[in-house]
């Protein structure tokens, strides 16, 4: 065997073991364990009995996506991160996909500490129709600005807070968060200094977008929600052969001779 064709093999080995490891969910090789390990529901705090799409973030990968996983703090304080931003769970409600969250950093102090615009994955969440936006303004100069002046401490001064969106304009910076219109702030309203926290602290809601009546098939027919990797899809896992399908009654995998389950949908 010349070297050219070693090298072919080796490269259509590596192709091969790569399609195989995407087709099989991510942490176990062996598929009979994947109804056995992803029946756990989340509960930290007053968030409870939590399934798929979520999954905690001691839980196997493939059950749950990978863009809603919840950790939980002190057994109390529910948390995920989106888009490198810690934000606070307030409240998960299932059967509208809703969830209500607020970031970390405006826990911790009145003012944004991460001099960042809170922005979402757009492919998995959106906000809901019940949110407005506070802009806080950072480091501007002497000047009239129709907004509450604020004293924060994270080395900027002439701090103000005004409603909806803004640019930074004259001042160093601006960070856009969004609360809840029900808060006292409606759109276009002004904003209260003996309320901000308050309205702050009590978050906005967002809408997580994936399909919910895949799973619900797959609970239907006796199954257990998880995640395809390989098709960023809801798989339904089964506690019989085969044991990755779209629904346990109705079976669309095969299985190859090597064990492992290759999807027809």
């Amino acid at each position: 065997m010349n070297s050219q064709t070693l090298s072919s093999f080796f490269l259509l080995f590596n192709i091969k073991l790569l399609i195989l490891l995407q087709v099989l969910p991510i942490g176990s090789s062996n598929p009979e364990e994947f109804y056995k390990t992803c029946g756990n529901k989340f509960s930290c705090g007053s968030i409870t009995n939590i399934g798929y799409p979520f999954r905690g973030i001691y839980d196997p990968l493939y059950c749950g996506s990978p863009g809603l996983v919840l950790n939980c703090r002190q057994n109390e304080i529910t948390t995920i991160q989106i888009i490198n931003t810690t934000y606070r769970v307030l409240g998960i409600y299932e059967t509208t996909q809703t969830m209500r969250i607020v970031r970390e950093d405006v826990m911790r102090a009145t003012c944004p500490q991460d001099m960042v615009n809170t922005t979402l994955d757009y492919s998995l969440f959106d906000y809901s129709g019940t949110n407005t936006n506070l802009t806080f303004l950072y480091g501007c100069p002497t000047l009239t600005i129709p907004g509450l002046s604020l004293v924060c401490n994270n080395g900027y001064n002439g701090v103000y807070v005004l409603s909806g969106t803004q640019g930074p304009g004259k001042c160093n910076a601006s960070v856009v968060v969004p609360v809840l219109v029900s808060a006292g702030n409606g759109a276009g309203g002004s904003v209260n200094s003996t309320t901000l926290d308050q309205v702050l602290q009590q978050g906005f809601e967002i809408r997580w977008k994936m399909d919910g009546k895949d799973c619900t098939d797959c609970i239907e027919s006796k199954g257990r929600c998880g995640f395809n990797f390989a098709t960023n899809r809801t798989a339904c896992f089964c506690p019989n052969q085969p044991y990755i399908s779209a629904t346990c009654s109705g079976a669309n995998g095969t299985r190859s001779s090597s064990g492992a389950i290759f999807f027809l949908f």
